[in-house]
């Protein structure tokens, strides 16, 4: 089921009443236990969990699983599991869209990724909005990134490219 929903597929709901089981199991996989989440039903609470895929759907969650598992090494610039920047030993936070555009872009490094795209796999937008939303998500992480604002490249008139050299 997951892999016919995908690309548009961003994030799974599940509920169960031993959330002490469950949340130390989804932690590394990308999930959690919804803050507030809980509901009472015939006398037990329930939690209500998460599953967080990201921008990339379930391609990119497994790509990711699948890195860690097997060792292989993480992004010099971006620390998936804090959602944060490595620039010159230096952990930068960064907020929910920089997070998911920048981790968009690396796991398409090299490929030049169209605004459109970008509006429907980030946003969740499916029409080309006339926007600048783009623009100032990526002003604002070449800001951050510093002497390493190059990797991400603007290709006039389509898009972006993140380059990994």
């Amino acid at each position: 089921m997951y892999m016919e929903l995908r690309p548009s597929l961003r994030r799974n709901y599940s509920t169960t009443n031993h959330p002490e089981v469950y949340a130390p199991v989804l932690a590394p996989l990308g999930g959690a236990v919804i803050p507030g989440g809980e509901v009472e039903l015939d006398g037990r609470i329930y939690y209500g969990l998460y599953l967080e895929f990201g921008p990339s759907s379930v391609d990119g969650w497994f790509t990711r699983i699948g890195s860690e598992e097997l060792g292989l090494p993480e992004h010099d610039l971006l620390d998936a599991q804090r959602r944060q920047l490595l620039v010159d030993g230096k952990r930068i936070d960064l907020t929910p869209l920089e997070f998911e555009l920048l981790s968009y872009l690396s796991q398409h490094a090299g490929a030049v990724v169209s605004r459109y795209d970008l509006l429907a796999d980030v946003w969740g937008y499916h029409a080309n909005v006339g926007s600048n939303v783009i623009e100032a998500v990526v002003h604002a992480l070449r800001k951050k990134l510093g002497p390493r604002s190059s990797v991400i490249e603007t290709v006039r008139g389509f898009g972006y490219r993140f380059r990994a050299d």
